[in-house]
């Protein structure tokens, strides 16, 4: 939940190609006390995620039904995988050591991509280098259903390549990665994001305003809108 919607459609468009059967699932979501309700309207949320929303939406259309991250652990304790990606961009610790081990022994080859060391990483076949929020563009979408595009506002360390620009690669895509464009292409593809085909204003759109191509997100259906 730490990708941006368009690493996430890139990653999954490429699995989707590379791998005969795939099972796409979100990874933890970290959540720290309770919802803090001003009088104003204003939220601080609990979940610190900053793209659940997006992520679920994409692995979902892509994948099936994904599984969130308790529903992924019971999966490896009962089959094995020739290939486990994860991807990481947690601030803070995301996995214990035992987790890591349960991983690592129902996986074929382990590639982990991540900004900082882990469990995970130090048992892993491959290990990528990711970047921050700060070093990378795309967009999120938050707890309100509302997409927001950002630009990267520092570089990364050299040597080290944007998730999206990875996979850009990886797709055999030409020329440069531009989050726009990719937005632009999921936007024609996913009925869900369908509002931002147009382009993203500063202030966001609101995924709420859906077309009936494709079921709404889940928790606009129990919203009734």
């Amino acid at each position: 939940p730490e990708l941006t919607v368009e690493e996430a459609y890139l990653l999954a468009s490429y699995l989707r190609q590379a791998a005969q059967s795939l099972l796409l699932a979100v990874g933890p979501v970290p959540v720290v006390g309770e919802d803090e309700r001003f009088p104003s309207g204003f939220t601080i949320r609990a979940e610190k995620c900053p793209n659940r929303r997006g992520v679920e939406l994409i692995a979902d259309r892509l994948g099936g039904r994904a599984l969130d991250w308790p529903s992924f652990l019971a999966e490896l304790q009962q089959s094995s995988w020739d290939v486990v990606w994860l991807t990481g961009g947690y601030p803070q610790a995301w996995h214990e050591e035992a987790t890591a081990q349960a991983i690592r022994q129902a996986s074929g080859t382990l590639i982990v991509q991540d900004c900082f060391p882990s469990p995970l990483w130090d048992l892993a076949d491959y290990q990528i280098p990711g970047t921050t929020f700060a070093e990378r563009e795309g967009s999120f979408v938050n707890a309100g259903w509302r997409l927001q595009s950002f630009r990267f506002a520092v570089r990364p360390p050299s040597g080290v390549l944007p998730e999206a620009a990875l996979y850009w690669q990886l797709l055999g895509r030409r020329g440069l990665y531009r989050a726009t464009d990719v937005l632009g292409e999921v936007a024609r593809e996913m009925a869900a994001f369908s509002a931002a085909a147009a382009g993203v204003p500063p202030s966001g759109i609101d995924l709420r305003v859906q077309q009936l191509a494709e079921p709404a997100p889940r928790d606009v259906l129990a919203a009734g809108v």
